[in-house]
């Protein structure tokens, strides 16, 4: 089984959509929602992905945003 910080650092690799789904799927998880430090790991990942990238990616996750939240 894999540490926390190894799946965190994968996780931070992964596009932004994919992290958004990632964290949707995971709260959406019996058991992986009652995980909130490993929650709150990847929404941090998360937000400082989506602060350091270009417009063009931030387009196209708003448009994936805006399909999961409909």
């Amino acid at each position: 089984m894999s540490s926390l910080s190894q799946r965190l650092a994968v996780f931070r690799k992964l596009p932004l959509r994919a992290q958004l789904a990632t964290i949707t799927a995971t709260k959406a998880n019996r058991v992986l929602s009652q995980k909130h430090d490993y929650i709150a790991g990847l929404e941090q990942i998360h937000a400082e992905s989506l602060a350091s990238a270009t417009e063009a990616e931030k387009l196209v996750y708003q448009k994936a945003k805006d399909l999961l939240e409909s």
